[in-house]
């Protein structure tokens, strides 16, 4: 499984993702329920420095491959 896909499958699925952003370190999601999340799933990914809650979006600050993930995730959805 790929980075991408354990992050969308700790994220609840396709399904909970309302909407997905990124800027230059972080993955940004606005999730339909966020007491789904895997957060120490996520964060347990080698490519992962950190995971935040923070203005209504569950973050993914990465360390590597921030926008090889992002594109990766944004096919899946669009699946």
């Amino acid at each position: 499984m790929t980075t991408a896909e354990q992050i969308l499958t700790a994220v609840g699925g396709p399904d909970n993702v309302a909407s997905l952003t990124r800027c230059w370190a972080r993955l940004r999601f606005e999730l339909h329920d966020a007491a789904v999340v895997g957060e120490a799933a996520i964060g347990a990914l080698p490519e992962v420095a950190l995971v935040v809650t923070q203005h209504g979006q569950f973050q993914v600050a990465m360390r590597t491959g921030l926008l090889e993930v992002f594109d990766e995730l944004v096919a899946l959805l669009e699946r």
